[in-house]
């Protein structure tokens, strides 16, 4: 599968003071765009996600998010997915996007991701995420950046990650290059986390595991770049693919 991800900021808004997207963009681009969204040809999944509250190393937040949300399109192949973003579909879902948020207007807002699942379990109803950005003197040596990417699932996910109570599902998302052609992203990938519920994920936020889990962040990532409004609680709707 070639799965897309695209970092939402809504056009004209004040962010609310939990941080989330005001109502009539946010219909908009639930409604009417993700409808143009659906049209595209080749679209295998396609999932919106609304960020509805900031969180900090380990706990929510009252301040904005630096996002409004962000969307997720699979395709079944790179070929497929050259031939959607070919078509007058995706011209039209675009043209869209670009009246309704600034985010396809940002550099590096738009990225080709390869999916790690970690913990494979149930995608329940209660979701958060975590965008990570490698330190600069990471970022700065691709061969470093490789390296850091397998870290990060090898060890921060495969040997902290699978350890911490309370996820039902975790999904790391690595950037493999802009998924439009565009400026390179922003960001080196986000962590998805499935929970049964706000109960499930304050025990997780409580435990040893993630502290240890959050030390050893310290090894790749910019810690504090991920909790200055990248990390979110979710609203997730899924448009396309169940």
């Amino acid at each position: 599968m070639y799965k897309l991800a695209q970092v939402a900021h809504l056009a004209h808004l004040a962010p609310a003071a939990s941080g989330s997207a005001s109502a009539a963009p946010l219909e908009r681009w639930r409604g009417p765009h993700a409808a143009l969204g659906s049209a595209v040809p080749g679209v295998a999944r396609y999932v919106q996600n609304v960020a509805t509250a900031s969180l900090g190393l380990d706990e929510v937040e009252d301040s904005p998010t630096a996002f409004d949300g962000y969307a997720c399109i699979w395709f079944a192949s790179h070929d497929s997915a050259r031939a959607a973003m070919a078509s007058s579909a995706w011209a039209t879902m675009e043209a869209d996007a670009a009246a309704l948020m600034v985010g396809p207007s940002r550099p590096g807002s738009t990225a080709a991701v390869d999916e790690h699942v970690i913990i494979d379990g149930p995608m329940g109803p209660f979701k958060a995420v975590w965008f990570v950005r490698f330190s600069d003197e990471i970022r700065a040596d691709a061969a470093r950046t490789r390296d850091a990417h397998a870290y990060w699932i090898g060890t921060h996910g495969g040997a902290y990650g699978v350890k911490v109570p309370g996820i039902d599902r975790y999904v790391q998302n690595h950037v493999v290059g802009p998924g439009d052609g565009g400026a390179e992203p922003g960001f080196d990938g986000f962590s998805e986390c499935w929970f049964q519920d706000r109960a499930a994920f304050d025990v997780t936020q409580a435990s040893d595991e993630w502290y240890q889990m959050n030390a050893d962040a310290l090894n790749i990532f910019d810690r504090d770049w991920i909790v200055s409004g990248w990390s979110a609680l979710l609203d997730e709707r899924v448009v396309v693919g169940g």
